[in-house]
């Protein structure tokens, strides 16, 4: 029997793995590549490759929500439909969805296995909700639980980041929400970076292998909403949960592991429910996100009123795709003026990138197009298709013909596409959220 049937996403993906082999009597881990319909280069994991060909539609059913990124042989499973900008949960989440086959998903919290090892490598926490989101959270359901509870815990619910680390065949492996690969995420390099830079941190894992240690990553380059000072950065140990057996620690079992090896840690409050209640009213979304609270292993989220209404505002506004759109559809001063004071300069940052691809993709057009030759329509298409690179050789062909130009959106109203931010040369997303003093 394994060693992980706590975990239902291991099982699943060592279910696929066995019937692959039953049929094909052979396996790989390779990530695949194809060409989509669009002639557009992509890349699938290993476990989807097997999914495909074993052609079985409940699988197929079951990952079509998840969001699976692979690393060698590491794969994260993840809930990706319901990302938000900040790489943080979506406050809006269809309830169903948690409890579809026995609340898989509520594990799907970016879990990381070793698909050729067959071991989990970090368990991260099981999806938890906000205070009335569900019908188990409802407010008059959690009073009635804290009456009768044995344990009660309180801690802060910090505005960054989910990482995870651990000890893992004589390395530290590390993950963020939706990344496992540090080339692809900015935001786990400089995790990594402060972790394995802090002896203590390093020494905490070493030491304790059987355990994912949970962390929120607070940065000023990926400020949320919450205003931390530059004293403020760094990981927080959120809590501990065993690989093996799935079990979490209780904060105070935490604590201990924080103490010991002088890491920080999220704060425990000395609070009652009707205190933290009270405090949802007054703090303001600059001040605090919320708490935590641990009711007899009952976990859930108590957000401040303040921050709900501020954060769904900037989970519309700040997507950088949603810019993107609102600006190739000319409908960018009805978003700005929108946007809390405050946090325009997130807006207006990614704004300005885009801006300034229209700009000098405008010039370089327009030169184009005053070298050409204009006797006549087949002389100007051979010139044109002779000389001009193909990235811009569309557009020159429409200001010969008099068409509207639109340089970051293409198709048609009814399937629009929009250009991303890495189509227009810019790839070091790190640098789009960094506020110039």
């Amino acid at each position: 029997m394994s060693k992980y049937t706590w975990n239902p996403v291991y099982n699943m993906i060592m279910e696929i793995k066995k019937k692959y082999l039953e049929k094909f009597n052979y396996i790989d881990y390779h990530i695949y590549s194809y060409t989509d319909e669009n002639n557009i280069r992509k890349e699938i994991s290993c476990l989807e490759r097997w999914i495909i060909d074993l052609s079985i539609s409940e699988y197929k059913h079951i990952i079509e929500p998840l969001q699976i990124n692979q690393s060698g042989t590491m794969l994260l499973i993840r809930y990706g439909r319901y990302s938000d900008v900040f790489g943080g949960e979506n406050e809006i989440t269809n309830d169903n969805f948690w409890q579809l086959y026995d609340g898989f998903y509520k594990e799907c919290r970016s879990v990381v296995i070793d698909i050729e090892n067959n071991n989990i490598i970090l368990s991260p926490f099981r999806k938890f909700q906000n205070l009335d989101e569900t019908e188990e959270n409802k407010l008059e359901k959690i009073v009635e639980k804290i009456k009768n509870a044995k344990s009660i815990e309180i801690t802060d619910k910090l505005d960054g980041s989910m990482q995870s680390a651990r000890f893992y065949n004589d390395q530290i492996i590390m993950s963020g929400s939706q990344a496992i690969d540090l080339n692809n995420s900015w935001r786990l390099q400089d995790g990594y970076d402060i972790l394995i830079n802090q002896s203590n941190y390093v020494k905490m894992l070493k030491e304790n292998p059987e355990y994912t240690f949970i962390f929120e990553y607070i940065t000023l380059k990926d400020a949320h909403v919450v205003n931390y000072k530059k004293d403020d950065e760094g990981l927080y140990l959120l809590g501990l949960r065993n690989v093996y057996t799935g079990e979490q620690l209780l904060y105070k079992q935490v604590k201990k592991y924080a103490d010991k090896y002088q890491v920080r840690m999220t704060k425990i409050f000395d609070k009652t429910f009707d205190d933290v209640m009270k405090d949802t009213k007054e703090y303001k979304s600059h001040e605090m996100e919320g708490y935590v609270l641990n009711i007899d292993s009952h976990f859930i989220k108590v957000k401040c009123d303040d921050y709900v209404q501020i954060h769904k505002v900037l989970s519309n506004i700040s997507s950088i795709n949603l810019i993107i759109k609102h600006i190739a559809d000319n409908t960018f001063d009805d978003l700005i003026c929108k946007v809390p004071e405050s946090y325009k300069w997130r807006v207006m940052k990614v704004a300005n990138l885009v801006f300034d691809y229209i700009k000098n993709t405008k010039i370089i057009v327009n030169k184009y197009y005053d070298k050409s030759p204009r006797n006549s329509r087949k002389e100007f298409m051979v010139w044109v298709d002779s000389n001009v690179p193909k990235e811009f050789r569309g557009y020159v062909q429409y200001m010969y013909l008099g068409r509207e130009i639109n340089y970051i959106k293409s198709g048609n109203e009814k399937s629009p596409k929009y250009r991303k931010l890495n189509e227009m040369g810019i790839n070091n997303y790190s640098e789009v959220f960094v506020r110039e003093e």
